[in-house]
C-alpha cells in the first residue's frame, strides 16, 4: 500500500475518530512532556494535574463516542486506512518498492526486499551484498512525518511492513 494507492473515503464518523484519536494523542504527550521536564513541580499542587488531566479525560470520553459512531458505519473503523510504521535510521525493514518512475525505470516497482535504514536513504539488500544500490526515501516506501520530523512507513491494517 503506498500514498498515492486509490483509496475508498473514510465516513464522516471515521475522519472524526481519527481527528480525536490526534487531539487526544497530543494532549497524552504534552502530559508527559510536563512530567518529564518537571513543571508540575512548579504549579500549585491541587491544580498541577488537574487541569492536563481534565483535559484527557473529556478527549477519552469523546474518542468513546466517536469509536461507537465510527463502529456503527458500514466497515471498519480502519478500512482502507493504511497504518503508519515508525522505523529509525539502522533498522532493517522489509518493504515493497513503491511505484515510483525511479523504480519503474530500475525494474524494482513492486518488488518485496529488506532495506537498511540510513538517515538520508536506503540501502536495498537485493540479495547481492551491502552496498549494491541505495534509494532515496521515497523511492524506498520510507516517508517523513512533517510534525514529528520520524521516517515512516505504510503498512496496511495489522501488517507489518
Amino acid at each position: 500500500m503506498h500514498p498515492r494507492d486509490p483509496v475508498s473515503p473514510p465516513s464522516p464518523a471515521h475522519v472524526r475518530l481519527e481527528q480525536i484519536r490526534r487531539r487526544l494523542l497530543v494532549a497524552v504527550d504534552e502530559l508527559r512532556t510536563l512530567l518529564i521536564n518537571g513543571d508540575d513541580l512548579h504549579r500549585p499542587a491541587d491544580t498541577a494535574l488537574a487541569e492536563p488531566l481534565a483535559g484527557i479525560t473529556k478527549l477519552a470520553e469523546d474518542y468513546c463516542d466517536a469509536r461507537g459512531q465510527a463502529e456503527a458505519q458500514p466497515g471498519d473503523v480502519t478500512s482502507g486506512l493504511p497504518r503508519r510504521r515508525y522505523v529509525n535510521p539502522g533498522d532493517t525493514i522489509l518493504v515493497v518498492l513503491p511505484d515510483t518512475e525511479h523504480c519503474r525505470r530500475a525494474h524494482l516497482a513492486g518488488r518485496r526486499t529488506r532495506v537498511h535504514v540510513t538517515a538520508v536513504d536506503a540501502e536495498l539488500d537485493l540479495t547481492v551484498g551491502p552496498g549494491q544500490l541505495r534509494l532515496g526515501h521515497e523511492d524506498a516506501g520510507i516517508h517523513r512525518d512533517p510534525d514529528s520530523d520520524r521516517l515512516y512507513i505504510l503498512t496496511p491494517e495489522g501488517g507489518h511492513g
